[in-house]
């Protein structure tokens, strides 16, 4: 569901733990149900806003999207909201948060920066 079992709280970070496979995944995943309406970059500029058949759609980089709960996310791409619909009964449960993990890769290389990196990290950095 998303939620908390027993609470009406969604739950704060992705189940499953972040590997190359689940990115890779959720990224092919992405691509097939999310970008038509969502972009390939997350942006809100896919096809069917192109071609005008939706008007508004998400930009999934917004600070008020960014700050979702992973089981919010969740929530929404089970059972849809305003114009989205559910996709709950198509995209199985495993597929839904791998799909989570690619977008909050993307959002991380869209608003990212050096000061999210610990001293070690950015010491690594070529410059």
């Amino acid at each position: 569901t998303g939620k908390v079992a027993g609470t009406t709280n969604f739950v704060e970070t992705n189940p499953f733990p972040i590997t190359e496979t689940l990115l890779k995944r959720g990224q092919e995943r992405f691509n097939i149900y999310c970008s038509p309406g969502h972009g390939r970059e997350a942006d809100g500029n896919g096809i069917t806003k192109k071609l005008g058949l939706m008007t508004t759609v998400a930009n999934l980089h917004d600070p008020r999207i960014v700050k979702y709960a992973d089981g919010e996310i969740f929530w929404v791409i089970t059972n849809g909201r305003n114009t989205m619909g559910a996709y709950g009964p198509n995209v199985p449960v495993e597929d839904r948060w791998a799909i989570i993990s690619y977008l909050r890769a993307l959002q991380l290389s869209q608003l990212g920066s050096v000061d999210d990196l610990s001293a070690d990290e950015r010491g690594n950095l070529k410059k």
